[in-house]
């Protein structure tokens, strides 16, 4: 025989799927799965993000070369590269075999050969595109296949191996015998650190206010059922048993909602091409980590229940009807300040803890951004009451806020989370792109790679050929060492070019105080100095002269061929069109930087998720916003339908609509605005120690984005408005 509890928790599922004909009934199921599901693939994919980023972590370390002697292995001499192609990044290597037993890199049935070429899928097919029109000079070799899965972080990851014949003369070239390292996690610094709590909780708050809010829906509907229990003799405590099943069947629905949801975004996740990924995700890497995704899927059922039971607190039910407190009692504000005044408390008993792991700083900024729901019932009830007459569309508005205020302030809160904790990391994001030092009105910074002053001089008529770079000056460096270890920095011009007096072709000038002497031997960086040294400063020539800067100033014909040096050129603000052709010029030796573009890797990937991130939980609060506002209409439709019926008009009732969101939206807003810049200001003041960064047009931005989700609302809510106020539910109970 079952306990008493599991038979009404089995008959409140029963009521939550025959109450009130079975039409409605599953209609109202729909939406609370719905709603309920939405919130379950945010979590389910928040909990995917360890495994996510192990799984990559893992693949990129497994093709690190090593250079340990391996047996029956020929190594190869490989040189790393890095370049971009319109914003996408490019990485791989230039590899030189030296025997025909080639190490196996993951994912590659051989390496490349001089002429040869192996790419990644992604790349291989932007090479065939008109897209890759101007990235093709930079791949002129024969593609031999592609690279698999097991060689890639993403599906959509622009990487390469080039077979090249000069790899041994290229700077930061090494032997490799193999390929496999262990996985580089780097930490975080404080500022990322605070980019990553800010934009976990404001992503994540949000769906756990919306899971409560969908268990409410139909509460007008399912008091009723309630009631007409009562009437056949269920106790008080059997009602809150019962509501909560009705709140369990819609829990358990979402899950299965959510959980096909999921299955269909790691369906499509492979094809998401956005750069803030990082070359994609692999649908195998979207894996739920069950340490944390199976307590919050158990935790969502629970507190179903306890919202639906809490629900009840007002609401008297018993057999001949549903009693709400007659009595409007004035919310409290009181309680209300605690979780604001906690979370500031906390955030700010840990200034200068310069470490946003802290436990107290996440639960701070927890604290604060939940309290941006609790406060805003206790503002809207305010404002509405201070709002008086106006239109008629108004007065039913107004009218309407200020009997039920608690459940326009529910409707808006998640959209109030999100704006909040958007707020408040764009303020961190703002900081953090403001940190690197401005470096003049340099754009881009070109490097060549050459080994005489032929090829330099090459190299600049190449780039003073390109549309609009013929002034560019093109600076030609080397960095050598002596036997000693010591680097010696050199210059290499014509006398006009290094601005020298008393000067001709094949003098060396020294600078400095720590110049090298005449006849003194000068090796490569990193070359081995037991070898023959690739320049010794000449004795003839030698000149001592009064400056800064590098230690010796070269002139051509004082300068022994095989130099490494590299020429340097300084290019204003380009178009990207421009910028790729300098690409092209220079190549796989030597590289190319632009100016905002080359942050730290770490942190622009965490800046990018995170803004996709806030964008998709904003579209989804707007999404539960107007899944809250059609079950408000269902609810409502024989009010609607008898105002309808006594000559209230169409647009009218729009326009009662349209200010029922947007009175609410506004004190959200302003609710949400004061929270963000305030919490800004804790973390970066208190915490890191940096100066707060308002970001008015920003701001400005966000909230004409919170604006336009209640107008899309109210638009696509429309026709459900003019079904919902037919004459026909005139005759409905």
């Amino acid at each position: 025989m079952r306990p008493r509890w599991a038979a009404d928790l089995a008959l409140g599922l029963r009521l939550a799927l025959g109450g009130g004909g079975a039409r409605t009934a599953w209609a109202r199921l729909a939406l609370t799965a719905t709603g309920v599901g939405l919130g379950v693939v945010v979590l389910l994919c928040a909990t995917s993000l360890p495994h996510m980023l192990d799984t990559r972590a893992e693949r990129s370390a497994a093709r690190m070369p090593v250079a340990e002697a391996a047996g029956g292995v020929d190594p190869v001499f490989a040189a790393e590269r890095s370049d971009e192609f319109r914003g996408r990044g490019l990485q791989g290597y230039l590899v030189q075999p030296t025997g025909p037993r080639r190490p196996a890199a993951p994912g590659v049935d051989r390496l490349p050969g001089p002429g040869e070429a192996v790419l990644s899928p992604a790349l291989a097919a932007l090479l065939q595109s008109p897209e890759g029109e101007l990235l093709r000079p930079r791949f002129p070799q024969r593609v031999i296949g592609t690279i698999g899965d097991a060689g890639l972080t993403g599906p959509n990851e622009l990487y390469f191996y080039l077979g090249a014949g000069d790899v041994t003369a290229q700077p930061q070239a090494h032997p490799v015998r193999g390929f496999g390292g262990e996985p580089v996690r780097r930490g975080l610094d404080s500022l990322q650190l605070l980019l990553v709590v800010l934009g976990a909780t404001t992503c994540l708050v949000p769906v756990f206010v919306f899971v409560v809010a969908s268990t409410r829906l139909a509460a007008a509907a399912r008091d009723r059922r309630l009631a007409a229990v009562r009437l056949v003799g269920a106790d008080r405590g059997q009602v809150r048993r019962i509501a909560a099943g009705e709140a369990l069947l819609g829990a358990f629905a979402g899950l299965v909602v959510g959980a096909a949801l999921f299955l269909l975004v790691r369906v499509l996740v492979p094809e998401i091409t956005v750069s803030a990924f990082r070359g994609g995700i692999f649908a195998a890497d979207v894996v739920p980590d069950w340490r944390l995704g199976v307590p919050v899927l158990l935790a969502l059922p629970v507190l179903a229940c306890a919202a639906a039971v809490f629900a009840l607190r007002k609401v008297v039910i018993e057999p001949l009807g549903v009693v709400r407190h007659g009595t409007r009692v004035r919310r409290k504000l009181w309680w209300r300040l605690l979780p604001l005044a906690a979370g500031g408390a906390l955030v700010a008993g840990r200034a200068g803890a310069e470490d946003a792991r802290d436990p107290f700083v996440i639960a701070g900024v927890v604290l604060v951004l939940a309290a941006v729901p609790v406060l805003l019932p206790w503002l809207v009830e305010r404002v509405a009451g201070l709002l008086g007459g106006g239109s008629p569309a108004w007065l039913l508005a107004v009218r309407r806020l200020q009997l039920d205020s608690a459940t326009a302030a529910r409707l808006v809160s998640g959209i109030a989370v999100v704006l909040a904790g958007s707020i408040a990391l764009q303020g961190v994001y703002a900081r953090a792109e403001g940190e690197p030092p401005p470096v003049g009105d340099v754009r881009v910074l070109a490097t060549a790679f050459v080994t005489s002053v032929s090829d330099a001089r090459a190299f600049a008529d190449g780039l003073h050929a390109l549309p609009g770079l013929g002034g560019v000056p093109v600076e030609t460096r080397g960095l050598l060492r002596n036997a000693a270890g010591e680097t010696v920095s050199i210059v290499v011009g014509t006398c006009a070019e290094l601005a020298l007096a008393d000067c001709r072709d094949g003098d060396v000038h020294a600078t400095g105080e720590h110049r090298p002497a005449p006849g003194e031997r000068l090796w490569a960086d990193g070359a081995d100095r037991t070898s023959a040294p690739q320049w010794t400063v000449p004795v003839a020539g030698y000149h001592v002269t009064d400056g800064q800067g590098a230690a010796l100033l070269v002139t051509p014909a004082a300068l022994a061929a095989g130099v490494p040096l590299s020429a340097n050129a300084r290019i204003p603000a380009a178009g990207p069109d421009v910028v790729e052709r300098v690409r092209n010029l220079v190549g796989w030796h030597g590289r190319v930087s632009s100016l905002g573009t080359e942050r730290d890797g770490t942190s622009a990937l965490i800046t990018r998720v995170l803004s996709v991130g806030s964008v998709l939980v904003l579209l989804f609060a707007a999404g539960s916003l107007l899944i809250a506002a059609w079950e408000q209409l269902r609810e409502r439709r024989s009010t609607l339908a008898a105002l309808r019926a006594n000559g209230v008009g169409r647009g009218v009732l729009a326009r009662s609509l349209l200010w029922q969101l947007a009175i609410p939206v506004a004190v959200a807003a302003l609710v949400a605005v004061l929270a963000g810049l305030g919490l800004d200001w804790l973390l970066l003041t208190l915490v890191v120690h940096r100066p707060m960064v308002v970001d008015l047009a920003t701001i400005g931005l966000l909230t004409a984005t919170a604006a336009a989700a209640v107008l899309l609302v109210t638009a696509v809510t429309l026709p459900a408005l003019w079904r919902t106020a037919s004459l026909a539910h005139l005759r409905e109970e």
